[in-house]
């Protein structure tokens, strides 16, 4: 989730269009095919003219090594030099080879016709056909071995594709899964904050009307029946339902995280002293932008804290809970939500504490790209440090390029 565009999370071609791709002649493949290429013509002109004194008598050894050994090598350069050219011309791996064949043959021809003059041993001759054979074998596998590096690098950038496509697939299915909870998550908390919770006053307020009915029939038996069966719908609706509520979307996430996160510590007893602090840089976008996070985000965080929160006064009997949260931006162009929960409790009791609860609060946190870690703060408490990745405000990115482009 970054500000600045990352070639790597950019989204991959389609299935098409990789194929495409893949079937044109990368330039950048095709430069390490002819180094390979041409290795191997080194090589196979440094063997040909060791043996080269074996195939003359009348030529001083020495001219004899540079004339065979710099024919076969100029002819393998200009060779692997064609071929790359007419390769990048055709669309197809078998047409590449069908034409490497063809233009070995030929500078087989050539070479042939250059070193058959200096092949005159009066009794080992090698001919014109060993001649054209040799050639014809080490142009070939010189450039058999280039293909061969560029076939297996195109099969890796293919593969790398495929992964990408289904990272990108698979990403696309988790966030239509999110958007979805999230609109079940909402559809519900709406349904028992608005129907049920009005349904349940309607029938508190319809009991206490018989209640006060029966108090003037003097039916007092009845009446504190009625009462206690009105109080016990109340308690249901205040503790239970808005609780429930609650849980599947919090209040205040709609107008962002800082809302959402102050409305929980404020249902918190008044035994226990809670602060919210912004650092400055989250104030700046939070005066700038309002909300922030976008509301999948917002909710991670909402809930990492709610976890925190629960387990510093369940379990470490904290009388003082702080939230700090501030936002920075990396060298590498990308936002980062840096949220730091302090308590007073006991905290931890190992340095690698078990997670139980908040497990699946870092699962949730590492699947969108951040970290949950849980310790203790420099006054012996527990402290829980969540960091999320998030996008600039589309409003922040506007403004920011305006900026850029000013003169």
């Amino acid at each position: 989730m970054a500000a600045v565009t990352d070639p790597a999370a950019a989204p991959p071609a389609s299935p098409s269009t990789a194929r495409t791709a893949h079937s044109a002649w990368h330039w950048p493949r095709a430069r390490i095919a002819a180094l390979v290429a041409t290795v191997n013509v080194v090589a196979f002109a440094v063997l040909v003219a060791e043996q080269a004194t074996e195939w003359s008598t009348s030529w001083d050894p020495h001219a004899l090594i540079w004339w065979v050994g710099g024919v076969t090598l100029v002819i393998g350069i200009v060779l692997v030099g064609i071929t790359m050219l007419a390769c990048a011309a055709l669309p197809a791996w078998w047409m590449r080879i069908a034409v490497a064949v063809v233009l070995s043959a030929v500078q087989a021809t050539v070479r042939t016709a250059l070193l058959l003059p200096a092949t005159t041993a009066e009794h080992a001759t090698p001919g014109a056909v060993a001649v054209w054979a040799t050639g014809f074998i080490g142009h070939v596998v010189a450039l058999g071995t280039g293909f061969l590096v560029a076939a297996l690098i195109e099969r890796e950038d293919r593969e790398r594709t495929r992964r990408r496509l289904e990272e990108q697939r698979s990403r696309e299915a988790i966030d239509e899964l999110e958007h979805e909870e999230l609109r079940v998550r909402r559809m519900v908390a709406d349904r028992l904050h608005g129907t049920v919770q009005h349904r349940l006053v309607v029938i508190a307020s319809g009991l206490d009307q018989m209640a006060d009915q029966l108090e003037r029939s003097a039916e007092e038996g009845r009446v504190h029946t009625l009462r206690d069966w009105a109080a016990e719908l109340d308690e249901l609706r205040e503790e239970h339902v808005r609780s429930l509520s609650h849980s599947l979307f919090p209040s205040g996430a709609d107008l962002g995280a800082y809302e959402a996160i102050r409305a929980l510590l404020d249902r918190l007893p008044t035994t226990v002293a809670t602060s919210v602090e912004l650092g400055p840089t989250m104030r700046d976008l939070v005066h700038s932008h309002g909300a922030v996070l976008p509301l999948l985000d917002r909710l991670v965080v909402v809930y990492t804290v709610e976890e925190a929160v629960t387990n510093a006064l369940k379990h470490g009997g904290a009388t003082a809970v702080t939230v700090r949260i501030e936002a920075e931006k990396t060298t590498a162009g990308r936002w980062l939500l840096d949220v730091v929960i302090d308590d007073d409790g006991t905290g931890p009791t190992s340095d690698a504490p078990v997670l139980s609860g908040l497990a699946r609060h870092r699962s949730r946190a590492e699947a969108r790209g951040g970290s949950l870690s849980l310790g203790r703060s420099e006054d012996g408490g527990g402290r829980l440090h969540l960091v999320l990745p998030f996008e600039e405000p589309a409003a922040g990115r506007a403004e920011r390029a305006s900026a850029d482009r000013r003169p």
